[in-house]
């Protein structure tokens, strides 16, 4: 009889230190989404522009326009910024909280033509 509950208060302080750990990371999230946005729209920077930055749970979504016509096509442009993002010193702790990235990029009309999300795992195989 002890063991067992001793075994179930033990699943539950691990469970509230699980929810701990997600509403920190969440909270992380959103306030990055939040200083993101603060700064945009952002200086265009070839035909890029970031425009927005949302929190959904853990992720920060980023929302880049694509004017069209680069140099830079979309999929290799969200490619650069994810390894830029793992090579930030500023970044990396919050991957580490759990807080995860995803850059997307739009065109003209709304449409999604490159995502890229970027998460402590996708760092790591870049190492490789």
């Amino acid at each position: 009889m002890f063991k067992k509950t001793f075994v179930c208060i033990a699943l539950l302080a691990l469970a509230g230190c699980a929810s701990n750990q997600d509403d920190a990371a969440k909270a992380l999230a959103k306030s990055r989404a939040s200083l993101i946005n603060n700064k945009a729209p952002y200086d265009k920077i070839g035909e890029y522009q970031i425009m927005k930055a949302q929190a959904r749970e853990k992720t920060v979504e980023i929302t880049i326009l694509y004017g069209g016509g680069g140099k830079i096509p979309p999929s290799q442009a969200v490619k650069n910024a994810a390894v830029n993002y793992c090579s930030s010193e500023e970044l990396t702790p919050l991957f580490s909280e759990g807080v995860s990235y995803k850059i997307m990029v739009m065109d003209m009309r709304g449409r999604t033509m490159a995502e890229q999300p970027v998460y402590t795992e996708y760092c790591k195989g870049l190492a490789k």
